[in-house]
């Protein structure tokens, strides 16, 4: 299950600006209606299918990948400009974009009930990180590691799908 808040991070506060009529009906054809008060949880299909449709509509020209790691990317920006986010951000600036990194299920699981990860150094400021997140949203992850350690004030930072299965998904995360 995909708890409310991510729902309401990203297609609430994220995609505030440039959630037209037609891209909420859209969403609401998936089983999410904003118009409604949200649900405590959703299906991880609906998540899904809800993500697919709004990086669709917002990024049009972009491949579905690029589009779905952008809505992470704004899912990071926008949740960093909350309250809740300033002191978290706060935080995770002091302990650093390796411990953050080692606090991602953590950070994940508050969103949904099924997020783990393991992240292993391999040399320097790289490391691999494994997520047990599956199909397209995969590509949201990378979004929202991403633009975590960007919204840390990280420099030169990039997170690369290295590989994936049906299950899981393995990616390069470096910074300089």
């Amino acid at each position: 299950m995909v708890f409310e808040q991510t729902f309401e991070g990203l297609f609430v506060v994220a995609l505030r600006d440039r959630l037209t009529p037609t891209l909420k009906a859209a969403l609401k054809e998936e089983g999410l209606d904003l118009d409604r008060k949200l649900l405590p949880a959703y299906g991880f299909d609906v998540w899904t299918r809800c993500c697919l449709v709004a990086a669709n509509h917002v990024h049009p020209k972009e491949p579905p990948e690029v589009g779905l790691r952008l809505l992470g990317e704004a899912v990071a920006e926008g949740f960093s400009k909350g309250f809740l986010g300033r002191a978290l951000f706060g935080v995770v600036r002091v302990i650093g974009p390796e411990r953050a990194l080692r606090r991602a299920r953590q950070s994940f699981r508050s969103g949904n009930n099924y997020s783990d990860s393991k992240v292993t150094r391999l040399e320097g400021n790289k490391h691999e990180m494994w997520m047990n997140e599956r199909g397209p949203t995969r590509y949201v992850c990378q979004g929202i590691v991403l633009g975590g350690l960007r919204e840390m004030g990280v420099a030169g930072t990039s997170v690369t799908v290295a590989r994936y299965d049906e299950q899981s998904v393995w990616f390069l995360v470096d910074w300089t």
